[in-house]
């Protein structure tokens, strides 16, 4: 009995002693335990987005793309209105009443086309009485001039006769001019728009007998600030986008040099073809007005930020790894990108983490394209 005792007190003495010593290295295997070397770091810690420089300074890690400049042309976007390229109210010259319409209201016209007919029964009779008048007059002055060539007619009688040839000559001008005035007709091709007369109505000199739009070309009108004028010449490509997502392309035809003295804006008009007159006039329309082209690079919009003062823009790196903060000048938007004027040729654009960092703060920056090649020497 006093045997096994004493061999269970050494045993116990023994694995004490086992446990205690710092050779074993098992301390690194306890919680809270340390050996000479460091632990493998956590996951989470393997992800931190913090490096430390040389100097042990924490730098945040970006990552950056690289990007350069492309010629791209310069977009001046607004919104507009569509018009007529000339309207026309055509009124009567003559009273008389309306006896024919042979056009309907909407109908396309030439020009020259007869739009109404007013009665001309006295006119025509005014004007075969002018005829008979300045066939008389005539003959007068004739007999008048030969008989003052022999001496046997006054210089004055001769005079007169000349003098009333003349008054037959305007009298029957204007029965032919009061006679014309009788059809109406259209001064240039365009559609028949209005037609307020009505089959047997009677008109006065100066009623509006109907209107007439020119639609061919079709002017597309908007308001250009102050700011973005002067960049604007007659003759610039312009893009119109029409509600519903039709297309046309047309020119500035006129850049107003007067400001409008209530909103300071400017009129510009763009001509767009419109042979078939399928666009009306009066209708909301976005205009984009294309510019010269100017280097521009190609960005998601998802890395525009602001800076403190609230201006937009997009954070690069430049070479001695410090964060730079460049004004966004937007001159053309598509649906995943814009195209971003007056940076540098090339630009590292900081595409992942850039709202974590400040203009002028060191960083350790990755190229996407070296993590690229990374991957791809690593894949099997």
């Amino acid at each position: 009995m006093r045997r096994s005792t004493l061999i269970a007190v050494l045993l116990a003495v023994a694995v004490a002693g086992w446990l205690a010593s710092p050779h074993l290295g098992l301390d690194r295997w306890l919680p809270g335990g340390s050996s000479g070397e460091e632990a493998p770091a956590p996951a989470a810690q393997a992800a931190d987005d913090t490096t430390t420089a040389g100097n042990g300074q924490r730098l945040t890690a970006v990552r950056t793309r690289l990007s350069t400049a492309e010629a791209v042309a310069r977009e001046v976007v607004l919104n507009g209105r569509t018009e007529a390229d000339r309207t026309v109210r055509v009124a009567a010259e003559t009273a008389a009443r309306v006896v024919e319409l042979p056009r309907r209201k909407g109908e396309r016209v030439e020009a020259g086309d007869i739009l109404a007919r007013l009665d001309q029964r006295d006119r025509e009779a005014a004007l075969a009485e002018a005829r008979a008048s300045l066939a008389q007059r005539d003959l007068d002055y004739e007999a008048a001039r030969q008989l003052g060539e022999r001496g046997f007619q006054a210089e004055t009688r001769v005079a007169e006769a000349r003098a009333a040839l003349e008054v037959a000559r305007y009298h029957l001008r204007r029965a032919e001019v009061e006679l014309a005035h009788t059809e109406i007709v259209a001064p240039f091709a365009g559609v028949l728009e209005a037609l307020p007369v009505e089959l047997g109505s009677f008109v006065d000199i100066g009623e509006t007998l109907a209107e007439i739009v020119d639609l061919d070309p079709i002017l597309v009108v908007t308001d250009v600030p102050e700011a973005r004028v002067q960049a604007l010449e007659v003759g610039d490509a312009a893009e119109i986008r029409l509600v519903g997502g039709a297309r046309r392309e047309g020119r500035v035809r006129f850049v107003a040099r007067q400001a409008n003295d209530r909103t300071r804006t400017f009129r510009v008009e763009v001509a767009v073809p419109n042979p078939d007159a399928t666009i009306p006039a009066g209708i909301s329309t976005a205009v984009a007005i294309t510019l010269e082209p100017v280097p521009a690079h190609r960005v998601s919009p998802g890395i525009l930020v602001l800076d403190d003062s609230g201006v937009l823009g997009i954070k690069a790196v430049a070479e001695d790894q410090t964060v730079t903060f460049h004004e966004a000048d937007i001159i053309r938007a598509e649906a995943d990108a814009v195209w971003l004027a007056g940076l540098p040729d090339r630009l590292h654009v900081i595409i992942v983490g850039q709202g974590f960092v400040t203009p002028g703060q060191t960083v350790a920056a990755t190229d996407e394209g070296e993590i690229t090649a990374r991957l791809g020497t690593a894949a099997p």
